[in-house]
């Protein structure tokens, strides 16, 4: 195959992508959150959500690759939703789940016949090759009769921007319900700690200093706060509004409240 260069989004922007992993628990809605190591270049220390850059790997490897591997909404109709083309959704689709398997071990995928994956462990060992690069989640499918399956994944929000100017970031967001039987994990190097949380309960620790949420991530937690179930939370996605938010919204009233506190950061540096 000739060498191709990772697509690019917004003003040439490289793309990336994160994942609202949600639940239902008996405190309401909750989702999965992880706070990156102080070591890592962009955004250290923060409270993220799964996700990372698209590559490579990530683009339909041959004619029909999509269709072979792609269950759920066609990829056309996502591409018309998020403004992209369709091997530009593919690609962010596919680093979409790659990205949340690589970092909590939750595949969004289906067997060939659309049974749901209810354990994963048998896919232990292609964790850590996609980790360490050394396949391709199209591979992986391909290897065990697997389909990426959309039905579960929504798109929710684009943002583009940077972490201090060091790299500009085109970010597709998608919210995703956790599949039954699948538990993620914590298990990745690149976060010191990760759990399930209520938007409101990080909120509140950004409010208090305890929390360090780029805007983002801030604005995201936001929107989800309004909703007690992940039914309603997906809706909500349905209707979502996917214009770009360009740079810092400084002067936009919806994020006034994040460049108008006066935070404090009351967490203890990591030596």
């Amino acid at each position: 195959m000739p060498h191709r260069q990772a697509p690019t989004g917004y003003d040439q922007a490289r793309l990336s992508t994160t994942v609202i992993l949600v639940r239902d628990s008996a405190q309401g809605l909750q989702v999965w959150a992880q706070e990156r190591v102080s070591t890592m270049r962009n955004y250290p220390g923060m409270t993220v959500f799964p996700g990372g850059g698209v590559d490579r790997r990530d683009l339909p490897s041959g004619q029909g690759d999509t269709a072979a591997m792609w269950t759920g909404q066609p990829v056309e109709e996502f591409a018309a939703r998020l403004g992209l083309t369709s091997e530009q959704t593919h690609a962010v689709v596919f680093a979409a789940v790659r990205e949340l398997f690589e970092e909590t071990g939750t595949l969004l995928a289906v067997h060939e016949d659309g049974s749901e994956i209810a354990d994963v462990t048998p896919y232990h060992q292609d964790r850590v090759d996609l980790i360490s690069h050394r396949i391709s989640l199209t591979e992986m499918l391909m290897e065990h009769e697997l389909r990426v399956c959309t039905d579960g994944l929504r798109p929710w929000a684009r943002w583009v921007g940077g972490w201090k100017d060091l790299h500009w970031f085109d970010t597709i967001s998608f919210v995703a319900v956790a599949p039954d039987g699948q538990s993620p994990d914590g298990d990745t190097s690149e976060a010191d700690d990760a759990g399930w949380f209520s938007p409101q309960l990080l909120l509140d620790g950004w409010r208090h200093g305890l929390v360090r949420l780029a805007i983002p991530t801030w604005a995201q937690l936001s929107f989800l706060a309004r909703f007690p179930t992940a039914d309603e939370a997906m809706a909500a996605a349905d209707a979502a509004d996917l214009s770009p938010v360009v740079g810092d919204p400084v002067d936009d009233p919806r994020y006034a409240e994040y460049f108008t506190t006066s935070w404090v950061d009351r967490i203890r540096p990591t030596r």
